[in-house]
């Protein structure tokens, strides 16, 4: 998922008749250019990532994202491919996808206690979570949550960790779009603090 910002043939050719005056205000444009996009890509990582747009939970996907030069007068923001966030990275897009098991019946999705306070799994599994625990997870007869008991057998409390689901439809947050076009003028300020150095 990235946004490609870029100032078009007509700004190079606005200055190209300038000589050298021309080719340094070229170079200011292209460095403030560059500037700019790495400066809004912090602006939506810290703001539209952390509690607006999208809840952050690990802080991967904000810290994936960034800004950079892609050509002269060209920029991107976004997660560079072959990131370690690429699997959901889509999310930061308004797309939705349906999530399905891949090879069991049902997905076990952490509710309750398998879930740390920012909202990330403890476990990976429920095989791992019944490892770490001690004890034996099961299904809660007449319902889709799989937990285990505390206390004394028949008699404990039960604790749910999982609720099993066909499929999940998760909604992309247009953090990217958003973030971008609401400090699009942060950008302009940059491309023109690196050309008044230029013309004083």
């Amino acid at each position: 998922m990235m946004i490609e910002i870029e100032l078009g043939p007509d700004f190079a050719a606005a200055v190209a008749d300038l000589s050298s005056t021309g080719r340094r205000l070229i170079h200011a444009a292209d460095k403030g250019l560059a500037l700019g996009s790495k400066y809004v890509s912090s602006i939506i990582a810290a703001t539209y990532l952390r509690g607006q747009a999208l809840k952050m939970r690990s802080g991967n996907l904000a810290n994936a994202l960034d800004g950079w030069r892609t050509a002269p007068l060209e920029a991107m923001i976004g997660v560079r491919e072959g990131s370690a966030v690429e699997k959901y990275k889509w999310l930061l897009g308004d797309e939705q996808m349906t999530i399905t098991p891949k090879f069991k019946r049902a997905l076990t999705i952490p509710i309750g206690e398998a879930l740390t306070a920012a909202g990330v799994s403890k476990y990976e599994s429920v095989k791992q979570a019944e490892m770490e625990l001690g004890t034996k997870i099961f299904r809660l007869p007449g319902t889709n949550v799989l937990g285990y008991k505390r206390g004394k057998t028949g008699k404990g409390k039960f604790r749910a960790l999982f609720v099993l689901a066909k499929s999940v439809l998760v909604q992309g947050t247009g953090a990217l779009y958003d973030g971008v076009e609401e400090n699009v003028d942060k950008i302009s300020d940059k491309i023109q603090t690196e050309i008044e150095k230029v013309v004083g």
